[in-house]
Order: C-alpha cells, then sequence, then structure tokens
C-alpha cells in the first residue's frame, strides 16, 4: 500500500493556494491574515462560492505534476501496488487534478475533505470532521478537520487481509500522525526542505517505520 499526501507530495503545490494565485494574487495575499480568524477549510468553501466551475478547473489542469512522481505511480501500479491519497485538501480538486494528468485510474480510494458542485456551478466544500461531530482528540500535529492516523487506521481495518508494507508519502505536520500508527516494516517519505522534516529533526518520538527523506 502507498498512501500519498497531495499538496507539495504527490504535486509541486498547494492546490488551495495554486488557484487564488491563478484568480487573484491580491486575494491570495490576504488568505495569510484570514486564516488566522477562519477555519481553513470554512475559508476556501467562502472563497469558491464566487468561483465558476470552469474557472477552477481551467486553473487546476495547470497546476505542476512531476513527470518523474506520474511515472512513480505507473510504476507502483505495474508492481501491483495500491495506491491511495490521504489529503487536507478536497476530493474534487484532486479528482480533477488526476483526471487532467491522466492518472486517477491509477488512484483506488481518495481520503479528503469532501467536495461537490451545486447547480450554479459553484463548488462546496466541507470539513471531513464537521464541527458537529466528535472532536478526534488527537495529540499529535493534526488539523481540527482531519485526523490522517485515524484515517489510515480506518482504511486498513477495512482491509483485513492486510498489506505486506505501507508507504506513506508526505510534508506537513499532519502527515506525522499517521507515521505512528506504521510498523518498522513500513517506510515514511518525507519531503526535504518542508515543515515535516524540521519537525522530526527536533522531535523526541520515535517512530517505527523506517524514514526516507526525497
Amino acid at each position: 500500500l502507498v498512501v500519498f499526501d497531495f499538496d507539495w507530495s504527490l504535486i509541486d503545490n498547494n492546490s488551495d493556494v495554486w488557484i487564488l494565485e491563478q484568480l487573484s494574487k491580491e486575494l491570495a495575499e490576504k488568505i495569510v491574515e484570514l486564516r488566522k480568524k477562519i477555519q481553513w477549510t470554512d475559508l476556501m468553501h467562502v472563497i469558491y462560492q464566487g468561483v465558476t466551475r470552469q474557472q477552477i478547473e481551467n486553473a487546476l489542469t495547470k497546476i505542476p505534476f512531476d513527470p518523474a512522481m506520474i511515472e512513480a505511480l505507473k510504476i507502483i501500479k505495474r508492481g501491483k501496488g495500491e495506491i491511495i491519497i490521504l489529503s487536507d485538501a478536497n476530493t474534487e480538486f484532486i479528482d480533477i487534478i488526476l483526471k487532467a494528468y491522466g492518472v486517477r485510474d491509477l488512484v483506488s480510494f481518495i481520503i479528503s475533505n469532501p467536495a461537490n458542485w451545486d447547480e450554479d456551478g459553484r463548488l462546496h466544500v466541507k470539513r471531513l470532521i464537521s464541527p458537529e461531530d466528535s472532536p478526534h482528540k488527537c495529540e499529535n500535529q493534526c488539523s481540527v478537520n482531519i485526523c490522517k492516523g485515524r484515517e489510515l487506521v480506518n482504511y486498513l481495518s477495512l482491509h483485513p487481509d492486510g498489506f505486506n508494507q505501507i508507504f506513506y508519502v508526505g510534508d506537513s505536520l499532519n502527515d506525522f500522525c499517521p507515521a505512528t500508527k506504521m510498523s518498522r516494516n513500513d517506510t515514511f517519505l518525507v519531503r526535504k526542505g518542508f515543515k515535516l522534516e524540521k519537525f522530526l529533526a527536533s522531535s523526541k518520538n520515535e517512530l517505527k517505520p523506517r524514514i526516507v527523506y526525497w
């Protein structure tokens, strides 16, 4: 099983920020202040009400996606590996980008904030864990709307036959939690130059999986 975070792990940008920068540099700059007051997923939902489906799709099809990473996905599938995405982006963005680059059929499952289009072509994004749900109470570096460790455990519970190995590819602080659920037989692939690498360098937590920086 190979689990990919999406933004800055599978693709070479943050899909939410990319959209904002393509539509309005000024708005992208204001987001820095706005996110201090509003939860990120909720903020994106509000902003996308003023953006058409065509604008979003046109922007997402141009987002950087390294050909080497696309080839890696194909190699994994040829080797009979299963690929899932575990991301704090949203299901619709991920789906659009994967289809644009012709690799949607290589991904078995997407776990992310649910999103859908309304009749007027406006995108509605919800938190994976809504404010009405019980909080995940995770003590790791998880966002309030998603505990990736819990999501990984839930996914594995649906596959009782298990997997010989788990590979997890990530770059952010919320990618740390899944690694705490992995075994010594697994591999944690950490992107260099991002928050997760810096956190691991200063963390006293000992992880079981082998850590590989890329």
